[in-house]
């Protein structure tokens, strides 16, 4: 039997809320185009595979992505005047679409391994997959996604699309890669980057295995290249 009794309320009410917004829209403007971040290595690593309505993106061992129907504009382009959302939230928020829409979200990273996601119009949404579990011994399974898919959702956000990265609970496995994410775009550290989305959903907790895995990652990208030279979009989010 769950009990409930010693959850703060605040935690149990961010549990029954579909998705919450992390990173607001800025302004923005055409004519500056982001600088690639620095690859780093992939080590026991030959494949990643995100799928976006079922179009297979992979990546080689030589860091190259690869995926049979692009549909992105480049970065920067289209003429938008803003950046698009970051919001993060659980599995009942794919299956609102009209929240979705009233919220302008137009891509979806969706972290969990089950067969009955809900089919969304393939007009509407780009649906990028990450097939892991919560479990701890999934971590090497999430650091080998952390590139990849922190580059689709900076590439998305600077095109004014709204993104919603989303796991069964909005708890653990989304909140890895939101935190990934601001730890690579957004010059934060792991802990900043947690207390950030804790206040804006109170129930985020990673599991132990990603919260190591991800301070390692840290780590890699610290003395790789340095927090100069990543690059951000325009300032730092706030909200």
């Amino acid at each position: 039997m769950i009990r409930f009794d010693n959850i703060p309320p605040e935690v149990m009410q961010a549990m029954c809320t579909p998705m919450h917004l992390v990173l607001s829209p800025r302004p923005t403007t055409t004519s500056s185009q982001p600088s690639s971040p620095p690859q780093l290595g992939r080590a026991n690593s030959s494949y990643m595979s995100i799928s976006s309505n079922g179009s297979a993106m992979s990546i080689s061992t030589n860091g190259s992505m690869q995926r049979s129907n692009s549909s992105y504009p480049s970065a920067g382009a289209g003429g938008y005047g803003h950046t698009g959302a970051l919001y993060l939230g659980s599995l009942s928020a794919i299956q609102d679409v009209p929240l979705l829409r009233q919220h302008g979200i137009k891509v979806l990273i969706q972290v969990l391994d089950v067969p009955w996601l809900p089919t969304l119009p393939e007009k509407e949404f780009k649906c990028f997959k990450i097939p892991i579990n919560d479990i701890a011994s999934d971590s090497s399974k999430l650091v080998d996604k952390l590139e990849e898919t922190c580059a689709v959702i900076d590439r998305a956000l600077r095109a004014g699309e709204s993104v919603l990265v989303h796991c069964q609970q909005g708890i653990s496995r989304s909140t890895a890669i939101l935190i990934a994410y601001l730890i690579r775009y957004q010059n934060q550290s792991y802990d900043s980057a947690l207390a950030m989305i804790k206040k804006k959903r109170a129930c985020v907790k990673p599991n132990e295995g990603f919260e190591g895995a991800l301070r390692n990652w840290e780590g890699m990208i610290r003395g790789y290249s340095g927090r100069s030279q990543r690059p951000e979009l325009g300032r730092r989010f706030t909200s």
